[in-house]
C-alpha cells in the first residue's frame, strides 16, 4: 500500500526535462535521484519525528535551494519552507503539527522527492 501511494505521488510530480532514475536504499529514509547531469541525495534523519524537529540532509552538485512541503493525508499543505542547500543537517520546526502520517515533498530546480513522514 505504501509503495503504491509513493508511486502515485511520484508520478503526479514530474521530474525535470532530463531523464531520472530513482534508487531506494536499504535504509527506508534515503532516496537518491540520478539525473543526466548530477546525483542528488535526500536523507531523513528523524523519521518518525518525536521532538518536533524534522532533520534532513540534502546533497546536490547543482541545486542551490530546496523547498520542503508537508502534506497531510487529506492532501492539504500544512507546512512549507524554502532553504539554501548545504552539506549540513537542515532542521525544520514542525512542532505545531499533530501526530499522524504525512507526505514530505522536497523540490529542487532539477528533481522532486516524496517520502512518507511520521510525526509522534
Amino acid at each position: 500500500m505504501n509503495r503504491i501511494l509513493l508511486f502515485i505521488l511520484l508520478s503526479v510530480f514530474t521530474f525535470s526535462q532530463s531523464t531520472a532514475t530513482l534508487q531506494k536504499d536499504s535504509n527506508d529514509s534515503t532516496i537518491t535521484v540520478k539525473t543526466d547531469k548530477e546525483k542528488e541525495k535526500l536523507t531523513i534523519i528523524t523519521n518518525p519525528v518525536n521532538d518536533g524537529y524534522l532533520k534532513i540532509t540534502f546533497l546536490s552538485n547543482q541545486s542551490k535551494d530546496i523547498t520542503v512541503t508537508i502534506i497531510n493525508s487529506l492532501g492539504k499543505q500544512v507546512y512549507n519552507a524554502k532553504r539554501g542547500v548545504n552539506r549540513d543537517v537542515q532542521t525544520f520546526d514542525i512542532s505545531k503539527l499533530t501526530a499522524g502520517i504525512y507526505f514530505l515533498r522536497v523540490n529542487t530546480s532539477s528533481s522532486n522527492f516524496v517520502k512518507k513522514l511520521i510525526v509522534r
